[in-house]
């Protein structure tokens, strides 16, 4: 009976993993990229600021200036990340966050 009761146990734990795990992958796949997106933002803000001063010095303005290559810069990890996947794959385009996480899990798989 004992052995009975430990296997009804295990096979509801299981199961209960089962419907467990898609929440908790999609929350610590979301944590992952926060952290990604904090540090992406802390180095943005440092290449702005850069970025201003030189095109300040330089007399530099317009779609070629420092300042805006560090913004398309920006636009660009803001799709790699897809923080709040609002991108869909076509629209990233390349490797995203997204795809390195798909890839690692795969390969955790085997």
């Amino acid at each position: 009976m004992d052995n009975d009761t430990s296997r009804d146990t295990s096979s509801a734990e299981a199961e209960a993993m089962q419907r467990l795990w898609p929440q908790l992958r999609k929350f610590e796949f979301f944590q992952l990229k926060l952290y990604i997106d904090a540090f992406r933002d802390l180095l943005l803000s440092a290449l702005s600021l850069g970025a201003f001063i030189i095109d300040l010095i330089q007399q530099n303005e317009g779609p070629d200036s420092y300042f805006e290559k560090v913004l398309r810069f920006g636009r660009r990890t803001e799709k790699t990340i897809n923080l709040l996947n609002q991108f869909d794959a076509k629209e990233r385009g390349g490797r995203s966050v997204d795809s390195f996480i798909d890839d690692v899990e795969g390969r955790f798989r085997r």
